[in-house]
């Protein structure tokens, strides 16, 4: 006969097996993630402390030479060649966002409502130049601003203006830079606005509309505010990519003429590969992701507050 103390002993016994096994199935899991854990490491962490230890290092040629401590740091914080791309990089950054913004909040506005096929062919239309390779884009307006030969001249001759040096001049390098990058990342804050668009509840322009709101009233106090966080991540996007804006103007202006198209990411590689200063080099870097980072924080954090 089955007594209730041998019940209770044989479901204590079979909780506590399917307890083991649980556990186990548990240790099982993260011992499949043990070898994604170890290339992470060796394809991030090492690298990142490599180049921190780089940091304290002196080079010569592309050599270690011996430690030198805060030397290099003492160094990059005092290099006005430094400082001066991270000017340009400002100052490029600047000029090119909001346009690139602005611009984009109108076509997605203007897509917003057209569907079906129409809506299909005009969306791929628009998204190519951001399919492009950057390198690509840099030889294509290279082309385009070339001397004597390019559709950019062509095209001043024919409206009866006189050619103008593009490439050959620090403003005219820096303008060409700018509406290539106008051309090269409206497509992809436009993806980024039409998505938050289409992702908008309806409720509250139904209530607008009831209310007799106007299309301004309706986008500055109902569309604008909604579309807040899609244009906080599309502009810290836009942000991060500027600052690692590289082989569209090598391939473009090479940062030239002189330096005037050297950005931060073009004289970060002429002193690691062109002075094999990887010591000064790596300072730059982590200064640069310092930059960033504060920009990005200060950023998202008067958004935030404008939310509440």
């Amino acid at each position: 006969m089955v007594t209730k103390g041998a019940i209770k002993g044989w479901s204590i016994l079979a909780r506590s097996r399917r307890v083991r096994a649980q556990k186990k199935k548990d240790i099982f899991k993260y011992v499949l993630l043990v070898p994604m854990f170890v290339l992470l490491l060796l394809l991030f962490a090492y690298p990142i402390v490599y180049a921190l230890h780089s940091t304290f290092e002196s080079y010569m040629y592309g050599r270690a030479t011996g430690y030198v401590g805060l030397q290099n740091w003492i160094d990059v914080l005092h290099d006005q060649a430094f400082w001066a791309s991270f000017g340009r990089t400002i100052s490029y950054s600047v000029i090119a966002i909001p346009i690139e913004l602005v611009v984009s909040i109108i076509l997605a506005l203007a897509y917003y409502r057209i569907s079906g096929l129409i809506g299909g062919i005009l969306r791929t239309i628009a998204v190519i130049p951001f399919i492009v390779m950057p390198i690509v884009t840099g030889i294509i307006w290279k082309l385009i601003f070339l001397p004597n030969f390019g559709v950019a001249d062509a095209v001043e001759l024919m409206i009866g203006v006189k050619p103008f040096d593009w490439l050959g001049t620090s403003k005219g390098a820096i303008a060409s830079v700018i509406i290539m990058d106008l051309w090269m990342w409206i497509p992809f804050m436009f993806l980024i606005i039409l998505a938050g668009l289409q992702a908008l509840p309806e409720e509250p322009f139904e209530a607008a509309l009831v209310d007799g709101a106007n299309a301004w009233q309706t986008f500055f106090r109902i569309t604008l505010p909604l579309l807040r966080p899609t244009l906080l991540v599309a502009i810290i996007l836009r942000v991060i990519d500027a600052f690692r804006i590289f082989d569209q103007v090598y391939s473009m202006t090479g940062g030239g003429p002189g330096v005037a198209t050297q950005f931060l990411s073009l004289h970060v590689a002429d002193v690691a590969f062109n002075q094999t200063d990887f010591g000064h080099a790596s300072v730059q870097l982590f200064i640069i992701f310092a930059i960033m980072l504060m920009l990005v924080s200060i950023f998202y954090f008067f958004s935030e507050r404008g939310t509440k």
